[in-house]
């Protein structure tokens, strides 16, 4: 049972990462992503540890996880930042014409 949170964790861990990395609209899918697979890669983890089964999946499913909510928090709020700058430059166009 824990083996497979794990391996579901770390392939959530991929995921994210990748939706990290093409930004956009994907960072908005790869957050939550991220965060599924990191507290299905905890569960698996206690879960395998418990049992004494070595946790390394686990444990790379935990890594990649944070490493997934850290491109994708990056993504998330640059696409952000520009999202509001072009707003304002829209704006500030349309009040000079």
């Amino acid at each position: 049972m824990g083996k497979g949170k794990a391996v579901a964790g770390m392939v959530l861990g991929i995921v994210g990462i990748v939706c990290g990395l093409l930004s956009g609209y994907l960072s908005l899918i790869g957050l939550p992503i991220a965060i599924v697979g990191l507290v299905i890669s905890i569960s698996g983890g206690k879960q395998l540890k418990a049992n004494g089964q070595p946790t390394g999946i686990a444990t790379a499913g935990l890594v990649l996880g944070i490493i997934a909510v850290v491109f994708t928090a990056i993504a998330f709020f640059t696409c952000g930042i520009c999202i509001i700058c072009a707003a304002g430059a829209s704006s500030a166009l349309a009040s000079l014409g």
